[in-house]
């Protein structure tokens, strides 16, 4: 009996610290979708970092959530930061007048948009994904208070 008891108080104390891991540290995520192709594909498993307060940093894949209730969470990149000029010409990325390389994306030249100047506290995102039609949900500005985590590593199931 002492051994069953000492097993089962083991897993218990094992079961709380991967509560409080996932809970303050990290917590996994399954992509669901495809506007995150070719880096992240529908079912890939990810361990994302949570942050209290995050500073931006361009490429970061991050995952925010929206205002609403309940909210909606969404995986995307961090394409611009606070305080820069961001422009979308024939598809390439424009950072304050200048092309943003991007290896991870293939460019869609269906996609312009004029100048906007990212205010203070927010950040650009999109997804890696671009070969359809631009659509508002797919991209925009997120206030970085929404931003609950960023991308440590990423797996993707063997089908």
């Amino acid at each position: 009996m002492k051994g069953r008891a000492q097993s089962l108080l083991w897993l218990l104390l094992v079961g709380v610290c991967l509560f409080l891991i996932a809970k303050f540290v990290a917590t996994p995520y399954v992509i669901v979708g495809d506007s995150m192709s070719p880096t992240l594909k529908s079912w890939d498993f990810c361990l994302m970092r949570r942050v209290r307060h995050y500073e931006p940093r361009r490429g970061d894949v991050v995952v925010f959530r929206t205002a609403d209730n309940p909210p909606l969470y969404f995986v995307k990149r961090v394409i611009a930061l606070p305080g820069e000029t961001l422009s979308i010409e024939h598809g390439v990325f424009m950072i304050n007048g200048k092309p943003l390389p991007e290896p991870y994306s293939k460019a869609n030249p269906d996609w312009q948009m004029e100048p906007i100047a990212v205010p203070a506290g927010k950040v650009f995102v999109c997804g890696d994904n671009r070969d359809f039609e631009r659509e508002d949900y797919v991209q925009g500005l997120v206030a970085t208070r929404l931003v609950q985590a960023w991308m440590i590593g990423h797996w993707r199931w063997k089908r």
